[in-house]
């Protein structure tokens, strides 16, 4: 599957229904994406079953379009054996690759299905050259880049590896990095992580600070568009562009996939118009081009679909029963479109279009809502556009020769792209005594295609003067197009994997009793120090003498030092760290995404949170890397942790600060206009929540930032299964 690098680009498209499924297909996608029920990133959306998978795969394959399914959470141990046999299930369909999250089911599949393609998810987290080498040498074939990746980044990983390298273009951007946002499963036990996210980024939040104060939706991100970068990205190599949105309405995704599909087909190019009809469909915040451009990305007036500006409210007369919206405009509004109504920057009400009336040179609307005079109108929904979007067809032309000779069965043949296939009457065929059969009675029933993936370019006919029944030809027809269907799908693998697979744990007797214990500042280092063996230092600003100060002290004291490492890194980051490392060569280092892996020596390497271990296999497969400490995911209860066992030390955070998501956008230049040549950041910057929980606001510093938020109070844990993580 994995293809040599080529100017070959991929358009995939979302599909969480069946709906979305064919105006992704009609619209022009060259691969989707979607989930079944259980196991991926989107359970609040209906999804498929293996069922409606099968007929899905089929369908997208006589078109040659690739179908991905999302195992993109992390599972438990006792999920493991469930999900590996929908795994063999939607083999046995035919479903082209797997984009996965939890290593632990990546190295299963490997084991089970060896031949399974395997995508990595933009929730492992992949943004630089050393993460990518980390998923290449492991056997995925292509990664789905995390959304802060840089062009730079992006250019290093195709110039060092031989990945397929897969990019959102278009829809929602998570604000915290992908895989590590940990809000909801903190607060309430629902995890993104586990395909439960409830957007509480989305929420109206309070910033304090010493800069001052700011109110909003202070975490909510405007939606991402790409279209003027397709370019750039697929001159740095991209392959495949993403678009985001497998919850969003059909209309969306035939939109999103018509728009981008006419760019990539013409070089590139695009119009205002082109972004027009992207913002009539989903348009939160007016776009930004994610983190590429270096652009704001929170957009805190309105926390939903925005549409686009077409005019104002003249007048607004209130009734006994209904109101009169008096709307001057030179969009001509039509009886099911959606309107929404903003005033100084606010969302003050949305209505959707019953009946429309002209007086002069304004449309009146009636609606029981209240609107107030002088609101800013915008169209939230198209009601023609989207009929006319979701009109698309997509069909495979086929040339048809019918052939009826007296006294002989009468034949008829199909041809497709290079496949034929042909079926004879189920009769003989004899002379008529009146009204012999002619070419346009046959064209009439060879044509009716219309519930087929088909469509009717040419027909040739030979015959004598003969008579045939309709239902004849007509069963001759669907015959033949059933026959056509299996030969065009015989190039695809659809595998024969009858046997269930049944997993067995082997237990392990080792049991850790240690502690683990993290510091941020070296002045509690004599604090912890007589506590543990272990001790992490895990810096806000890292500084080359503060650090080698810390390896000192733990070389003098006896004691294994490592360094924490950030979830984000690029390239000057890892020169930094590297260098790092090297002057204080005593220190291992705790990883926290892929790319660390490619630094570690595995004798000094602490596999930390930020890689979320949520099972024994993926323990499994540290443990053969070498490595001796692993900190299970906060995001495990401690009812869960009777289930492991290892030969190695485990540990679970006892103690401590929550984490709740890394940032890798600066607040203080969104709200606070600074810049990194002039930089306001000041510590105690604190996000509340509208129930009054605070959230910190910490900085960690390499040669770039990253930003924590972080608990305001301490949370402990208690249980006797594994080891105890604290911090100090």
């Amino acid at each position: 599957m994995n293809r040599e690098k080529s100017n070959n680009l991929e358009l995939l498209a979302p599909v969480g229904n069946t709906e979305s499924f064919y105006a992704a297909i009609n619209s022009g996608a060259d691969a989707i994406y979607l989930g079944l029920q259980n196991f991926n990133a989107r359970g609040n959306i209906e999804n498929f079953d293996l069922d409606k998978l099968k007929e899905i795969v089929q369908y997208a394959h006589l078109f040659d379009v690739k179908v991905y399914l999302t195992f993109n959470i992390l599972i438990k141990n006792d999920e493991m054996e469930v999900a590996l046999n929908l795994v063999r299930l939607a083999l046995n369909v035919g479903v082209d690759a797997f984009i996965i999250q939890d290593l632990g089911l990546a190295c299963n599949i490997k084991k089970y299905f060896p031949k399974a393609v395997l995508h990595a998810s933009t929730q492992m987290g992949i943004h630089n050259l050393e993460g990518a080498k980390f998923a290449e040498k492991f056997g995925f074939t292509r990664i789905v880049l995390s959304r802060e990746t840089p062009l730079s980044e992006i250019k290093r990983i195709h110039d060092g590896t031989k990945l397929e390298i897969e990019y959102f273009i278009q829809g929602a951007l998570c604000v915290a990095f992908s895989g590590n946002c940990y809000l909801c499963s903190l607060l309430t036990g629902n995890s993104g992580n586990r395909g439960k996210c409830q957007q509480f980024c989305r929420l109206p939040y309070e910033i304090e600070g010493q800069l001052g104060k700011k109110e909003g939706y202070l975490l909510s991100t405007k939606d991402f568009c790409m279209l003027p970068s397709l370019k750039d990205l697929a001159d740095a190599g991209v392959m495949s562009f993403k678009i985001e949105g497998r919850a969003r309405r059909s209309a969306y995704v035939a939109q999103c996939v018509q728009t981008y599909r006419k760019a990539i087909d013409n070089n590139f190019a695009f119009t205002e118009k082109d972004i027009t009809d992207l913002k009539k469909v989903f348009n939160r915040g007016d776009y930004a081009q994610g983190y590429l451009k270096g652009e704001k990305i929170i957009y805190s007036e309105i926390q939903g679909h925005k549409g686009i500006k077409i005019g104002k409210v003249t007048k607004f007369e209130s009734g006994k029963r209904f109101n009169i919206v008096n709307i001057s405009s030179n969009y001509e509004i039509h009886a099911g479109d959606g309107l929404k109504f903003i005033k100084n920057g606010r969302e003050v009400g949305s209505i959707g279009v019953g009946d429309v009336k002209l007086k002069g040179r304004d449309q009146l609307i009636t609606t029981t809502s209240k609107i107030e005079n002088g609101c800013d109108v915008y169209l939230t929904l198209d009601s023609g556009n989207e009929k006319r979007l979701l009109s698309a067809q997509r069909k495979l032309k086929i040339e048809a020769r019918f052939i009826a000779r007296e006294g002989e069965k009468a034949k008829l043949i199909f041809k497709c792209k290079d496949k034929k296939a042909s079926v004879l009457s189920e009769s003989v065929f004899e002379r008529a005594k009146s009204q012999p059969l002619n070419y346009d009675a046959i064209y009439e029933q060879i044509s009716k295609l219309k519930d087929t993936p088909f469509e009717l370019e040419n027909l040739s006919v030979e015959i004598d003067e003969i008579f045939a029944r309709k239902s004849e030809i007509n069963n001759m027809r669907r015959v033949c197009v059933e026959k056509l269907i299996n030969e065009l799908l015989k190039k695809y693998n659809y595998e024969e994997n009858d046997e269930k697979i049944e997993i067995k744990f082997e237990k392990k007797s080792k049991k850790c009793s240690e502690n683990l214990i993290k510091i941020e500042n070296i002045s509690k280092f004599n604090e912890i120090k007589d506590k543990t063996n272990k001790i992490i230092f895990s810096p806000n600003k890292f500084d080359l003498n503060e650090i080698i100060k810390f390896a000192a002290y733990c070389e003098k004291s006896d004691k294994e030092g490592f360094l924490d490492l950030p979830i984000f890194a690029n390239e000057k980051d890892i020169l930094f760290i590297k260098n790092i490392l090297k002057n204080a060569n005593t220190l291992g280092i705790v990883a926290n995404n892929y790319y660390a892996l490619e630094l570690m020596d595995a004798n000094k390497t602490i596999i930390g949170m930020g890689l979320n271990i949520f099972n024994n296999f993926s323990v499994d497969f540290y443990e053969k890397m070498g490595v001796k400490d692993i900190i299970l995911s906060k995001e495990l209860k401690p009812s869960d942790l009777t289930s492991f066992s290892s030969n190695v030390n485990l540990y679970m955070f006892a103690k401590g600060r929550d984490e709740y998501m890394t940032l890798k956008h600066c607040p203080f230049k969104e709200f606070f206009g600074s810049r990194c040549e002039k930089c306001k950041f000041c510590e105690g910057l604190e996000y509340k929540m509208q129930n009054g929980k605070r959230l910190v606001l910490e900085r960690k510093k390499l040669s770039s930032c990253q930003f924590t938020l972080k608990s305001k109070d301490q949370r402990e844990i208690d249980f006797d299964e594994v080891g105890k993580f604290l911090e100090y």
